[in-house]
């Protein structure tokens, strides 16, 4: 019997299969990389390091001699790198830079730089000025009690600020879903083929359409990736036994990987606990979900923590052929993107919030796609943003220079008061650890209740106009 085995470059360590004789060495390798002029994810494909193509060829030979094939050029081998790129110069900083900060090691470009690969400065700007933005670090590059916890979360400081916010406005559960989500993997799976019709393509692309419709079906029409992970996972969790094993099955789903987000969830709640921020251990306990059904808060707090990934669609002209067309703009990109692979962006509305954990937003060869989206009002924008910037002759607040919302100068006047003592209320629940106290009788009580109010009415007299190109 032949065996032929296919393996990504996890097969390169640690495997030894005693009947291998022959490997054939493709010579290239999908690695992670930041693309810091775009600021984005890349995944490409790239040609392997020697020692890469070295580990390669000992997959045969370790118990049996045995033949490697590489699939490249003796002058392209003359090309190949030593090794590959060290990790640090190739991923993004703010998880670094926060442990830096909690070990108190001085100003991060001194630190990184006396380290045997010191990352690109440019990326450490980047990284930097993100964690400025959602308050980790002040102008002086201090630990903030805010970047204080987040370094004590296991995950990147963008989800961590959104389970700290959904703590403290009790939307909790649905919160946790969605980071352990963006944390870790999604369920949906591609069921695989039989031998008989493993080269029908047609039954291939079938079974995606499947998972696609089931997908938008759990979305129920709240327009956001996000709560449909919110909503698949509740609908696992209500079944039990061999009915929980059905509910996969039927739903394209991974018990394994549903598995694994409990249990993220559960960490989760536990690091919250011993930060004092929640008095207890359970996810799904009444005094952290009093607003877990408030589809339009829990939208909110999304954007709360993964602000300033937003982005918002415009309209431009394609040429005579293709007329008016629909594009996407991000927030920290000048250009203008018409790719994605989100299914609930065909249910578009003028505003959405990235997902952008690892994986979230990929360039893929030269296509950049956006994975985990969620449609929302313009109050979060207004609450959540970093600057807000009213213009009185136009009738319209700036935010962040990105996007522009008309209302009235006694609006924008109320508006700037609640965002002002949100602020001092958020500082002080960092500051002074301890569970959200929603009686009336409190002053920190009326104030949630307000803004869970504002929030909620998602439509009123703001709206959006015409951004400036």
């Amino acid at each position: 019997v032949r065996k032929i085995i296919l393996a990504t470059n996890i097969a390169e360590t640690s495997v030894t299969i005693d009947d291998i004789v022959y490997v054939i060495d493709s010579g290239y390798i999908k690695m992670k990389n930041y693309d810091k002029k775009s600021n984005i994810s890349t995944l490409l494909p790239e040609f392997v390091a020697l020692a890469n193509a070295r580990q390669r060829r000992g997959r045969a030979g370790r118990v049996q001699e045995g033949i490697c094939y590489h699939l490249f050029s003796r002058g392209r081998e003359k090309l190949l790198n030593e090794f590959q790129l060290p990790e640090i110069k190739r991923t993004r900083m703010e998880e670094v830079i926060l442990h830096l900060k909690v070990l108190q090691l001085g100003l991060t470009k001194n630190f990184l730089g006396k380290i045997l690969d010191p990352p690109d400065e440019d990326v450490i700007d980047v990284s930097i000025k993100m964690l400025e933005a959602i308050s980790a670090l002040d102008a002086e590059e201090n630990l903030t009690p805010l970047g204080f916890h987040l370094a004590r979360l296991p995950m990147d400081p963008l989800t961590g600020k959104m389970i700290l916010m959904g703590s403290i406005f009790s939307c909790l559960s649905p919160i946790l879903t969605v980071a352990a989500s963006l944390s870790f993997k999604e369920p949906f799976v591609i069921p695989l083929l039989t031998k008989v019709r493993a080269s029908n393509v047609n039954v291939l692309q079938g079974r995606e359409r499947a998972v696609n419709e089931c997908r938008l079906r759990w979305s129920k029409g709240t327009k956001s990736d996000h709560l449909m992970m919110v909503n698949i996972f509740d609908g696992w969790q209500s079944e039990g036994g061999e009915r929980a094993y059905q509910f996969t099955r039927k739903n394209y789903l991974s018990g394994g990987i549903l598995k694994q987000l409990r249990n993220m969830r559960v960490q989760f709640t536990k690091v919250l606990k011993d930060s004092q921020l929640i008095s207890t251990s359970d996810p799904e306990h009444p005094d952290v979900n009093r607003n877990s059904d408030n589809i339009t808060l829990v939208k909110a707090i999304i954007a709360a923590g993964l602000y300033p990934n937003v982005a918002r669609i415009v309209k431009k002209y394609g040429g005579k052929r293709k007329g008016m067309m629909d594009k996407i703009m991000l927030s920290d990109m000048k250009r203008l993107l018409s790719y994605t692979r989100n299914l609930l962006m065909k249910k578009r509305g003028t505003t959405l919030i990235l997902g952008l954990s690892i994986g979230k937003k990929l360039k893929l060869r030269r296509l950049v796609y956006l994975y985990d989206t969620t449609e929302i009002s313009n109050y979060p924008l207004l609450l959540f943003s970093q600057k807000l910037k009213y213009d009185k002759n136009k009738s319209v607040i700036e935010v962040d220079k990105f996007i522009k919302i008309q209302c009235d100068m006694n609006i924008a006047s109320i508006i700037k008061k609640l965002r002002k003592e949100l602020d001092k209320l958020l500082q002080h629940k960092v500051c002074n650890p301890g569970p959200s106290d929603w009686s009336n009788n409190s002053r920190e009580g009326r104030l949630l209740s307000l803004i869970v109010d504002f929030i909620s009415t998602e439509e009123g007299t703001s709206s959006l106009v015409k951004i400036r190109q």
